[in-house]
């Protein structure tokens, strides 16, 4: 299957309910070594709109996605760790995400002298 979308809850109970969920509504996919969930471009909205964000909606009622380059992702954890913030981590596209409560402001954090550069967010 030539795909080029990848998805991967790292909490591997929420990981096997989208897969899960992908059989159930028959979208062709594949799964790599890391769990790491593979699929088409013509069933991103269904993949990234319904099943993902129905899982995302069963953890946190109302949420975002924080998304920052590789080399920020360890000092974001680890500010969200120490400031008591719950989250759960998603690999979008190999790419290390935070799914959180929408009740955080992000924006709002002193991360103080980081490797960072701009946040990316999305609420859903």
């Amino acid at each position: 299957m030539e795909s080029t979308y990848s998805f991967r809850f790292s909490d591997e109970k929420l990981n096997r309910r989208l897969i899960s969920l992908l059989q159930r509504h028959g979208v062709r996919h594949s799964v790599g070594k890391n769990g790491a969930v593979r699929y088409a471009p013509e069933d991103t909205e269904l993949v990234e709109n319904e099943l993902i964000a129905s899982i995302r909606d069963k953890v946190f009622s109302s949420w975002q996605i924080i998304s920052c380059p590789k080399d920020c992702a360890e000092h974001y954890r680890n500010y969200i760790t120490k400031h008591g913030v719950p989250y759960v981590e998603e690999l979008i596209d190999d790419q290390l995400c935070f799914l959180i409560p929408r009740t955080y402001r992000p924006h709002s954090w002193k991360l103080g002298k980081a490797p960072y550069r701009k946040l990316s967010q999305y609420a859903g």
